[in-house]
């Protein structure tokens, strides 16, 4: 008996000390971390740490325990009493954290479709918007980009979803939603996150139905102050000139097109490169200061930054002021965080009509900028020496120089975007958030016009425009976050309230102002008379959208490796009538992380693996023209009336809106690999996607005894189909050589699958400005289709020979866009390129097409030129007609562009090491392959615009510039 009894005490003794392992897992600022498994090697007994990294587990001292989180390093220690680990974070994308709506997680752990941009990769690629610095670095993100100084890039995630409707993603700043990133520094920017999937955008409800962009800005770090200085210096210049015929081939071009040898002096006195009169070379400066720090109680972080571009286009000029300030406190021992961001800024916008290039390319070389008076001369025949009667115009483009001269349009804007928040820890495992933020912008805007050479009246005009609106976002919700040993929960529960479309507008015409900038009032006009031309005013505001909405969202993971997030939005908005107004927007996702299954952990080469699959739904009940026209209900026109031509105001319906329309839904499967293998050298992203768009807002012709006029209905279908593949591979060689190659490919197949009306009628738009459309929505064909006739040769008077139906002759929209970066270090050395490009894209050479009588034409049309004995030429012979839609003006818009080229060189060690000093110089898009003749292949707008089509369009840039950054 004695001797069991000392079995039973030694076996008991073992059981008690197995009991009592315990301890602590930090960061390595010593906070604790939860949700870290703890695993025994050898019995496989597990524990998860609480909400302060403490633990408690089933072992004996001696064994080995596994602890392991998402984005910190797995660590294998021996168990002993008082355990202290420190866990460090990986260094791999898998430990970044990313923003997904009303909260944070681990890159690792998301199971929807995010990619993330971080601070190093925006500033690679100065630009006055983030988001052209961008392009080429996100999968499923086309980004297209607009040159023109204070221009905003347009931007479509997945494809094009609506016709009517807002194409564009919510942005949203340190928790302000708002349109656009124009008034924010790039160098006040910490990440952007980019929401994708519907899943991850359930949470926005109807705001987020074409992605949402989230913007993080700078903190404070614990430590000592920091100061930072960056500032740089470029030109620019046009990336792609147009070679236009000179005097002596445009005479014989205009005199085969008007049948006459002698119509122009083939000897032409003059010959003018009209893309040279009306370009110089553009500059841009920018300086930026910022101030940041961090103790137990106080972070912040405050910045001042100016940006200055004087345009390629004379006299064009953009500038903008930049302050912000992101503070957050911490009171009552850390159980209240209150926040506070403000970004102001003041934009100064000079700009000049984008036309002049499209009359560059038309006017003939022949005229001079300026007449032997000295006035802006005029395209009139004889004047110039030629061979018929004075005064003949002999064509009706207008002088550029001229249009630079005589047009200005100035514009002010002051952006003031804040946002306020207070976070309550009400329990360890249970706070609670209430944020408020707003934009307010306010424009004021003069139009100067100066007529000139104008017979019997000379009346020069000016308009002022006012532009005030506010718009703000109210959020509280709770999260609460609990670990159940190996079942770990995190719940969000809220609502959020927002104004948006809040806006009022002013503008006023008067003519015969003084022609001085700074008397330019209408208070100066001299001609006052109510009669035609006369005071124009118009006053409107609009009737803002209102949108109500309760969220909740559930994530649950079982030890770290099965993932669940389920996701429902109710939400209402006031566009909508009574009985539509409110709609569920549920979303699911699911994550397996094979990884971390015993039955891969024989793949050493496998560092991390997870698959994903989601479903959601979003609503789109943003900007569409249907909704407008609902709000507004009545359009405002002015009419002239009576003997005296007396304005009145009047109004008018253009369009009927059905009392049912409601919210257009996009309803998105995904299914998606995330990896890095080879001791987490190569990581990536692959994603494929289903996303169908139902209920979409089409313009309908019921007949009249149903309903007179063009009705607004829900009766569409578009779908969006894609693959995206994105990898990234980094190695260190030795101490001093390190590089990284990287990439992604998109693909996406856009169509409008279907049409739920007889009624439906044929939308086109993509006019030329001569009467002309070029685009149409088909059914089964991509959305911004080029609808136009095929054509098929030249008949036997040198004519276009088309057929009598037309075809749809591609689309705008991309088959595929691709980035490729490579980032070689040596020593204190950086180099690094970037890269993007589109294909499967067509452009419509609008300027080329434009043509009325006697305007330009390319220098190369003349080696090849339809006559009898050359009926296989590549163009028509000579014409001065009106061409119909043809096939022929549209072209390839593929390419393949270099972004960025930057070398950079690092001074570590000035001052005691305490300040460090990069120089480096980059150039921005230096080339381009691509077989489009015209200026850009690049055109934005929206699908029914002037998306895709070159005509008035502002060419791209290449940039040449030199900076430094200071850190101290």
């Amino acid at each position: 008996m004695k001797k069991y009894y000392w079995l039973w005490l030694l076996w008991a003794t073992a059981y008690i000390q197995a009991q009592t392992i315990s301890g602590v897992v930090s960061d390595s600022n010593k906070m604790g971390i939860s949700g870290v498994r703890v695993q025994s090697k050898q019995t496989k007994k597990e524990s998860v740490t609480d909400f302060d990294g403490k633990f408690t587990i089933n072992a004996s001292e001696g064994e080995l325990l596994v602890f392991s989180y998402i984005g910190f390093e797995t660590q294998t220690l021996k168990a002993a009493d008082a355990m202290q680990v420190l866990l460090r974070p990986e260094v791999n994308a898998l430990s970044e954290v990313v923003v997904v709506g009303y909260g944070t997680k681990k890159k690792g752990a998301v199971t929807g479709s995010v990619v993330q941009i971080k601070s190093d990769e925006l500033l690679k690629q100065p630009a006055q918007s983030a988001i052209q610095a961008i392009q080429g670095k996100a999968a499923g993100v086309n980004i297209v980009t607009n040159d023109e100084p204070g221009a905003q890039p347009n931007i479509i995630i997945r494809g094009l979803g609506t016709v009517t409707g807002a194409s564009t993603p919510l942005y949203v700043i340190d928790n302000v939603e708002t349109n656009g990133l124009n008034g924010l520094s790039p160098n006040d920017i910490e990440s952007i996150d980019i929401l994708k999937d519907a899943a991850s955008l359930a949470i926005y409800g109807q705001k987020g139905a074409n992605g949402v962009v989230i913007i993080s800005t700078k903190k404070g770090k614990i430590g000592e102050p920091k100061v930072t200085i960056d500032t740089y210096y470029g030109q620019k210049s046009i990336m792609k000139k147009v070679k236009m015929a000179d005097a002596y081939r445009y005479a014989y071009y205009s005199n085969s097109a008007l049948g006459s040898s002698s119509y122009f002096n083939m000897s032409p006195k003059v010959d003018t490169n009209w893309l040279d009169e009306i370009t110089e070379t553009g500059e841009v400066y920018s300086n930026s200061f910022s101030l940041a720090g961090a103790s137990d109680k106080v972070n912040y972080s405050l910045s001042a930054s100016h940006y200055d571009e004087k345009g390629i286009l004379m006299g064009t000029r953009y500038r903008r002021l930049n302050v912000l300030s992101n503070n957050e406190y911490s009171l009552f021992n850390k159980r209240v965080k209150l926040t506070s961001f403000v970004n102001f800024s003041n934009e100064n916008n000079t700009t000049k009509p984008a036309s002049a290039f499209t009359a560059a390319y038309k006017q003939a070389p022949i005229m001079p900028v300026y007449d032997a008076n000295g006035n802006f001369a005029q395209p009139l025949v004889n004047s110039l020496g030629y061979n018929d009667v004075e005064g003949v115009r002999y064509n009706n483009v207008a002088n550029p120089v001229a249009m630079l001269e005589t047009v200005n349009n100035k514009a002010r804007r002051i952006n003031l975007t804040a946002s306020f928040g207070a976070e309550i820890k009400i329990t360890d495992d249970l706070k609670f958030n209430s944020r408020y933020g707003a934009t307010y912008i306010t424009d004021q805007n003069f139009y100067f016009s100066e007529l000139i050479n104008v017979v019997s009246t000379n009346y020069n005009s000016l308009t002022q425009n006012r532009y005030n609106e506010y718009n703000w976002n109210f959020d509280n919700f709770f999260t609460y976050k609990k670990d159940f040993g190996n079942h770990n929960l995190t719940a969000v529960l809220g609502m959020s309230k927002s104004i948006f479309e809040n806006y009022e507008t002013l503008s006023a015409t008067r003519y015969n102002v003084p022609t001085q900038e700074n008397y330019w009032s209408l208070n100066f006009s001299t001609n006052n008379t109510p009669v035609a031309p006369s005071t124009v005013i118009d006053n409107r505001s609009s009737t803002p959208v209102v949108s109500l909405a309760y969220f909740a969202r559930a994530e649950y993971d079982y030890k770290s490796k099965y993932l669940l997030t389920a996701i429902v939005r109710r939400e209402g908005i006031s566009s909508f009538l009574n009985n539509q107004r409110y709609e569920n927007f549920p979303s699911i996702s699911a994550g397996w992380i094979l990884s971390k299954e015993d039955f891969l952990e024989k793949l050493s080469f496998v560092n991390f693996l997870k698959l994903k699959m989601s479903y959601g739904v979003v609503g789109n009940g943003r900007g569409s023209y249907a909704l407008n026209t609902r709000n507004f209900t009545v359009g405002q026109n002015n009419y002239a009336f009576g003997s005296n031509q007396n304005i009145y105001p009047g109004s008018v319906l253009a369009y009927e809106v059905d009392d049912n329309l409601t919210w257009e839904k996009m309803k998105e499967f995904d299914f998606g690999v995330d990896f890095t293998v080879l001791n987490n050298s190569l990581s990536g992203t692959i994603d494929y996607y289903n996303r169908k768009n139902t209920d979409v807002i089409l313009m309908v012709d019921l007949p009249d005894v149903v309903a007179p006029g063009n009705v607004f209905q829900n009766v569409g279908v578009v779908t969006n189909k894609g693959f995206e593949l994105t990898l990234n591979y980094k190695k260190t060689l030795n101490k001093n050589w390190n590089f990284s190659v990287g990439g992604n490919f998109s693909m996406n197949q856009n169509e409008l699958s279907e049409v739920n009306s007889q009624y439906f009628k044929n939308l086109t738009g993509g006019n030329l400005g001569n009467g002309i459309d070029v685009k149409q929505v088909v059914v089964g064909e991509p959305l911004g289709s080029f609808y136009v006739y095929q054509q098929n040769g030249y008949n036997p008077d040198g004519w276009f020979n088309y057929g009598s139906e037309k075809v749809i002759a591609g689309t705008y929209l991309p088959k595929y866009t691709y980035g490729l970066n490579f980032n070689l270090n040596y020593k204190n050395f950086d180099f690094s390129v970037y890269t993007y490009g589109v294909g499967g894209n067509k452009v419509y050479n609008g300027k080329k097409a434009q043509r009325f009588g006697n305007e330009n034409i390319e220098y190369d049309i003349l080696d090849s030129f339809w006559t009898p004995s050359t009926p296989n030429a590549d163009n028509p012979k000579p014409f001065n007609d009106v061409p119909p839609a043809l096939s022929y003006y549209v072209e390839d818009g593929s390419f393949f562009r270099i972004n960025n080229i930057t070398l950079g060189y690092s001074i570590n060690n000035l001052i005691k090491d305490k300040v460090k000093v990069r120089l480096y110089c980059t150039a921005i898009n230096p080339f381009i392959f691509t077989k489009y003749t015209g200026y850009s292949p690049e055109i934005s707008g929206n699908a029914l615009g002037r998306a895709g089509i070159e005509l008035d369009a502002y060419p791209t840039n290449k940039t040449f510039l030199f900076g430094a950054n200071f850190k101290i």
